[in-house]
């Protein structure tokens, strides 16, 4: 009967009560980052720093005649390495890093009080005019001017899907790898322009649809507290688990212990994990593109994985806390066990056998 107490105890831990732990530690680390104000106000200046590092490790990509890049990838990127300004130089020209800082890290910094109840809630426009403006930005279009000067000459169908470009009759279609030759280079750099900024509103509202109440109210911690009642469902397993398996008190808090120690290491040796497992998956991962973007995806992701740590350091380290303060709460309950010394009936036991 104790033997089928054990494995009955020991079944309900495994399949359920530890899993569901393991699940919901991910969930609060997960929450708590998202709404945090270091997240908000810190991250979008780590993504910004790393986007530099980005493009030239693309570019470095590109002269590996090994690498699985499709031609189209790699003559485009190759025509960019060869213009005279690098990205990074045109970026700082254009005013797109100055608009990555400080207009849209800066909203991204108003939502964050907002959430933390800072200030009141209200619209939060992102202004994308800026952004446009730095598009049509002289320096914009001297270096998409090179860059195509630098791209080899176009066959008969490069030159027909050019010439459609222009017409506006395809304005999806993929811009071919060449050097169109019915329009001069600065003609085509405005077709490229006109492209990238025809479907960008002049200003955007990130809070849209977002019914947040009226005045100050901290929705992080309301959030936040919320998320640590969901350690209520796993601990209801534990305990049952735990009632059945368990033969005395100290048996009871044993499992109990071990149990909540399973679930938190569980997540601490995932985490620890984590800087190798999120860059392989997203260059491995299945991730729908539609197809004018799919031919970018191998350059992309093949050296997206500092930009993915960047991500990854700030929502796994909230989830880290919250596993290691699960460990501590097991280690407790395991250490406390043991103060149980005498079982139930140990005494009498004794004095029969004296």
């Amino acid at each position: 009967m104790n033997q089928t107490r054990t494995v009955l105890g020991l079944l309900i831990m495994i399949f359920f009560a530890v899993p569901i732990l393991f699940g919901v530690i991910w969930a609060v680390g997960f929450t708590q980052a998202a709404v945090s104000q270091k997240t908000l106000t810190e991250l979008p200046g780590e993504i910004i720093a790393e986007i530099p590092e980005l493009l030239d490790g693309m570019l470095l990509a590109a002269r590996d005649e090994n690498s699985d890049m499709d031609y189209d990838t790699r003559t485009w990127l190759n025509a960019i390495a060869g213009a005279s300004s690098t990205p990074r130089e045109v970026l700082r020209e254009t005013g797109l890093n100055d608009w990555l800082k400080k207009e849209l890290s800066g909203s991204l910094r108003t939502i964050g009080d907002i959430l933390n109840g800072r200030s009141a809630a209200s619209n939060v426009w992102l202004d994308m005019r800026p952004l446009k403006a730095a598009f049509r930005h002289p320096a914009m279009e001297r270096w998409l001017s090179q860059v195509l000067e630098k791209l080899p000459a176009c066959s008969s169908a490069q030159t027909q899907v050019w010439e459609r470009i222009y017409l506006s009759a395809s304005p999806y279609d993929s811009l071919p790898p060449c050097k169109p030759e019915s329009a001069t280079g600065i003609a085509a750099a405005a077709v490229i322009r006109d492209r990238i900024t025809r479907d960008i509103p002049d200003q955007v509202n990130i809070m849209e649809n977002a019914n947040f109440p009226r005045g100050r109210f901290n929705i992080a911690k309301t959030i936040t507290s919320f998320t640590y009642l969901l350690f209520l469902i796993p601990a209801v397993f534990i305990l049952l688990g735990a009632l059945v398996a368990a033969r005395s008190k100290s048996h009871f808090f044993r499992w109990s212990g071990a149990a909540t120690m399973a679930g938190g290491g569980l997540v601490l040796a995932m985490s620890s994990l984590i800087k190798g497992v999120i860059p392989w998956a997203m260059r491995v991962g299945p991730v729908n593109y539609s197809s004018s973007w799919t031919h970018w995806h191998d350059a992309f992701s093949d050296h997206v994985g500092g930009l993915a740590l960047v991500v990854s350091r700030h929502f796994i380290s909230p989830v880290i806390t919250v596993a290691g303060a699960v460990c501590v709460v097991g280690l407790l309950l395991f250490a406390f066990s043991f103060t149980f010394t005498r079982e139930p009936g140990a005494g009498v036991q004794g004095s029969q056998v004296s």
